[in-house]
């Protein structure tokens, strides 16, 4: 006997082909591009980690101080009378698939509780119930464990799903699929000690709406008076550390810590003059250090940093190689990635980027939306492009007085 896809199955493939195109649509607006926390220094705040994607994320504006992870901490501080820092971890692009990648490392005991806001992009995707719900066990399990016993986890509700007028009839269809992810949610919360769930905060007025910060401080009020309570039927304490970013590489620092503009404004020259010479959607520059991928300029919309074990780069990286992907979803070695699904980007071209010491310390790549030939891509000149970068990061280097890594002999 054979066994019809139900409908939803029969839709999957377009729906996640539609969230690409919505998703590579919006490269022209706003997004935040700086450090995702709020931090007072005051060493008796509250200290939440903000886990989310879609909303959560901060379309619409250009720093995360107007973003939920901005309004989060100025409401909980306006409900308790008690400062507050958030540090946000994720991205517009993360799923239940990736969210465990992208929290690798980050939750510690320096944190009060957690605040998990996923699903938007699972939804409008229609990720099977099964899936979403093994997901999602693995992300709270990963959560609770970075956590001292007893700290609260607010588990909130999909909001509602808009897509462009261009593709509306979707509409419906992932509303009620985000329905259906939410019941799985609010089981797993029930049955979880120190997991709260919250419906999805109600947008009003402010519902499909360009992103802003109006819409973001209605979204994070009834998120920010979860907190609140559950945080006065806490007996969690945690000490006095602030987490300060690691780098192992100078040069990384010096380009991701305290930038210079005129190194930044180089860096972006160096891309958009690749883009428009290989007609690709995106070009970028990727360094990677620790467990993330640091993209410091980008044509596109990928975002500031992203978990390494899930880019092109990181095979860059690890071979110390050029690398050309002509299709991922027929590449044995990435057709299964999960993150490469939602930037829906099957083309790649990268070139190792050094350096001084010689170490490859990541890309300068090219992406793009649909398959095409290596033989499109002169990776010669791409290599001119990445000996640009490593200019720049040798000024950026020497000027801010961190010394190369030495090389062991």
């Amino acid at each position: 006997m054979t066994i019809q896809p139900g409908p939803t199955a029969l839709l999957r493939r377009p729906a996640e082909l539609l969230y690409a195109a919505m998703h590579q649509r919006r490269r022209a607006m706003a997004r935040p591009r700086d450090r995702p926390w709020v931090r007072t220094g005051n060493g008796d705040a509250l200290r939440f980690l903000f886990i989310g994607s879609g909303l959560a994320h901060g379309w619409g504006v250009s720093s995360h101080r107007f973003a939920p992870t901005g309004e989060l901490a100025r409401s909980i501080r306006a409900i308790t009378g008690t400062a507050c820092e958030v540090e946000f971890v994720g991205d517009e692009a993360m799923s239940a698939a990736t969210a465990v990648d992208w929290l690798a490392g980050r939750a510690d005991t320096t944190f009060h509780g957690a605040v998990v806001a996923i699903g938007a992009n699972d939804a409008m995707r229609l990720t099977p119930v099964a899936d979403w719900g093994a997901r999602l066990v693995n992300l709270l399990n990963a959560v609770q464990t970075g956590l001292p016993k007893g700290a609260p986890v607010i588990l909130v509700g999909i909001p509602e799903v808009h897509v462009p007028n261009r593709v509306r009839p979707l509409n419906p269809i992932a509303h009620r699929h985000a329905r259906r992810l939410d019941k799985v949610a609010h089981r797993l919360a029930a049955v979880r000690a120190d997991v709260l769930y919250l419906p999805a905060p109600r947008l009003g007025r402010y519902a499909g709406q360009r992103p802003n910060s109006d819409l973001y401080a209605a979204f994070v009020l009834p998120i920010a008076a979860s907190v609140a309570s559950a945080i006065r039927d806490s007996a969690v304490t945690a000490s006095p550390f602030v987490r300060a970013e690691r780098f192992d590489r100078p040069e990384v620092r010096a380009i991701v810590s305290d930038p210079r503009e005129e190194d930044v404004a180089e860096l972006q020259s160096v891309v958009q003059r690749a883009a428009a010479e290989f007609h690709v959607m995106e070009a970028m520059v990727s360094l990677l250090d620790g467990d993330r991928a640091w993209h410091v300029a980008s044509t596109g919309s990928s975002p500031v940093a992203a978990p390494r074990a899930l880019t092109y780069c990181e095979t860059v990286v690890a071979t110390g190689e050029e690398l050309v992907v002509e299709d991922a979803k027929r590449d044995a070695r990435f057709s299964e990635n999960p993150y490469l699904g939602l930037v829906h980007a099957p083309f790649y071209a990268g070139v190792p980027v050094h350096a001084e010491d010689g170490t490859v310390i990541g890309a300068m790549c090219l992406l793009h939306g649909f398959a095409r030939s290596g033989r499109s891509v002169d990776l010669d000149h791409l290599r001119e492009y990445a000996a640009e970068v490593e200019a720049v990061l040798r000024r950026a280097t020497a000027a801010a007085g961190w010394a190369p890594v030495a090389v062991a002999i």
